[in-house]
């Protein structure tokens, strides 16, 4: 009785609408991706068969999961990865779909459209017009767990500084991220918005990239760089592929990968980079052209 009283005094400073989600997560806050090592290593297999040139980042979970699961089932958790590589690879399609596989809510963050993605990632303190806790602590709350995974998109584009609404100028996010993902300080994470220490030991963190030349080598220091190359023409055709299967009826899988494929091979033969993003839109155009039907 003690206890709780002391932790609802240290929530005087909160308003109750603010105050109720952190009482409910703190009574039933949870891990969740729990798995044994058999049932790791199938989901992992089933997301390198629909990834394969991505290999070397099934790897690295796989790895982190089997010391994980040493003792018995346990709770998805990787550690801080970059994937290095060049677009259109399906790096970030690869984080979600981890995501789905072992069930556990994502914190999908593009820094490209989130004004550098420090205030999406940390919060704005309160006191300001637009105070608000940021997007992994509101996830934790929302979904009471202590485990989500965290894909940051094209995380070389965070500036070194962000402008404030008042004019002035503060640290960009990888001053942020340095303190979320270092273990020492994310085991006590001061939150700007509530103003009280979160645990997020637990967040697992994926990151994308096309480049880490102007990245800071202490930020750097604290992650796995997991370097990607582009998929090979099997694997885009195996890809193509799978898309067409999930989009046509079973009569046009034949005819539809024939023509695939034909596309591929001609694009080959001009010695043409093909990214993943062109294999879609070739999928889209060959759905939209045999499922709509002809005037004669």
């Amino acid at each position: 009785m003690r206890r709780r009283t002391e932790s609802l005094e240290r929530l005087n400073h909160l308003k109750r609408d603010d105050r109720d989600p952190l009482l409910a997560a703190a009574n039933d806050a949870r891990a969740v991706g729990v798995v044994d090592r058999d049932q790791m290593e199938e989901l992992i297999a089933n997301l390198h068969a629909i990834y394969p040139w991505l290999a070397s980042a099934s790897t690295a979970v796989m790895k982190q999961m089997r010391l994980r699961t040493l003792t018995g089932p346990a709770p998805l958790l990787t550690p801080p990865l970059i994937l290095l590589g060049p677009p259109g690879i399906a790096k970030s399609s690869w984080a979600r779909d981890l995501c789905r596989v072992f069930n556990v809510p994502s914190v999908d963050i593009d820094v490209g459209a989130s004004n550098g993605a420090t205030f999406s990632v940390s919060g704005v303190e309160r006191g300001w017009g637009s105070a608000t806790p940021g997007r992994v602590v509101r996830t934790m709350l929302r979904e009471r767990i202590a485990n989500p995974l965290v894909i940051l998109d094209e995380v070389d584009k965070i500036p070194e500084q962000v402008a404030t609404s008042g004019g002035g100028k503060l640290p960009g996010a990888f001053e942020v991220l340095k303190s979320m993902i270092e273990p020492t300080t994310a085991r006590a994470w001061s939150c700007p918005f509530y103003q009280l220490p979160f645990d997020l030991t637990q967040v697992s963190w994926i990151m994308t990239t096309n480049s880490v030349d102007h990245m800071p080598a202490a930020f750097l220091d604290r992650c796995k760089i997991i370097r990607l190359d582009t998929p090979s023409f099997d694997h885009l055709a195996a890809a193509g592929t799978r898309l067409l299967r999930d989009r046509l009826l079973d009569d046009q899988h034949d005819l539809g990968g024939e023509l695939l494929n034909e596309g591929l091979r001609m694009l080959e033969k001009k010695h043409a980079r093909v990214s993943l993003r062109q294999v879609e839109r070739m999928v889209e155009t060959l759905v939209e052209g045999l499922s709509n039907p002809r005037l004669i």
